[in-house]
């Protein structure tokens, strides 16, 4: 009996649940892993998208990535510009002046009502919809003029959006989150917690170009303000990159790191490292040397227009032209 309670006492102490146990369905693993746990919440309608956002935002800069961020900051603070606005942010809608005496009506456009802009970050459609009690929002429009009996008069007009066509347009979001991180999982890009290796941040690289490539309204793929990225693993997958000259390349590259910010020396240094080591088999893959030099390219457009900085991204250019 004593011993049999012991045992009672042992396997019910802290830190004995089944949770940390491996054989525990994968629960632990799961959240042991930034990427597989947004890819959980982005399936789970009850986790707010606005939470979904702020991880995939530290997933995507602790992976060093272009593009992907800059939408995922949109979405997260709100589009600036129309023109910024992914196809999905455009919705159907009613466009309505406000009559002084019989309130809003619609007002009738030639060939039909246009589709309505959503500017507003994630966070404050979430908020809108939750409190919204009517079934539809409202958003502000310019006045228009209306001629009616030989007269013209301005009104003052709203957008009035439908609260399921809002919601559609943040499904949107979270499925796109969802396509994001579960072609970083068949690439093997798991992270442990929030950090990465030099090896997966190289294939997020790849990853996340092609993802881009593939919603092309999201984002631009590569640095913008240091000009757009060419995919690496399209122009080295033929076998024909020098690899001695790559290895001279990467050589030097190494004995400037220590010169570069510090912003962007600790993973120049990585992914330098495991280029080189690629690189110094007898039969590189140039598959994936090309996607670590196309890491060290970017990275340079990061570290700013300092000499070296210049002189790595020209260098990246030679060997992948």
């Amino acid at each position: 009996m004593i011993v049999a309670l012991r045992r009672l006492v042992r396997d019910r102490a802290p830190g004995r649940d089944a949770a940390a146990h491996p054989q525990a369905g994968g629960t632990a693993a799961v959240h042991q892993s930034i990427i597989l746990r947004i890819q959980s919440e982005a399936q789970d309608r009850n986790v707010p998208l606005a939470s979904i956002l702020s991880r995939a935002r530290i997933a995507a800069r602790r992976l060093s990535l272009p593009g992907v961020p800059d939408w995922l900051d949109r979405e997260t603070d709100g589009y600036a510009a129309v023109e910024d606005l992914p196809d999905y942010r455009w919705v159907p809608g009613r466009h309505e002046f406000l009559n002084p005496v019989h309130g809003w009506r619609p007002l009738i456009h030639e060939g039909g009502a246009p589709p309505i802009p959503m500017m507003q970050s994630v966070y404050d459609l979430e908020e809108l919809l939750v409190m919204s009690k009517a079934g539809f929002l409202t958003m502000s429009a310019g006045p228009v003029t209306l001629a009616e009996f030989d007269s013209r008069m301005t009104f003052h007009t709203r957008f009035r959006i439908q609260n399921i066509d809002a919601w559609r347009s943040l499904s949107q979001v979270r499925r796109l989150i969802l396509d994001w991180t579960i072609a970083l999982e068949s690439a093997g890009v798991l992270g442990d917690g929030t950090m990465f290796t030099a090896s997966e941040r190289t294939e997020a690289y790849s990853v996340t170009q092609n993802f881009i490539a593939q919603n092309q309204s999201i984002g631009v793929a590569g640095n913008v303000s240091g000009g757009t990225n060419t995919i690496a693993a399209n122009q080295t997958s033929d076998g024909g990159m020098d690899v001695r000259k790559v290895r001279d390349f990467l050589a030097e590259t190494s004995g400037l790191i220590a010169h570069l910010p510090s912003s962007v020396r600790d993973e120049m240094r990585e992914v330098v490292a495991e280029a080189q080591a690629e690189a110094g088999k007898a039969n590189p893959d140039g598959k994936k040397v090309g996607k670590a030099l196309a890491v060290i390219k970017d990275l340079g457009m990061r570290a700013g227009g300092g000499v070296i900085a210049s002189g790595i991204v020209s260098g990246v250019g030679a060997l992948l032209s």
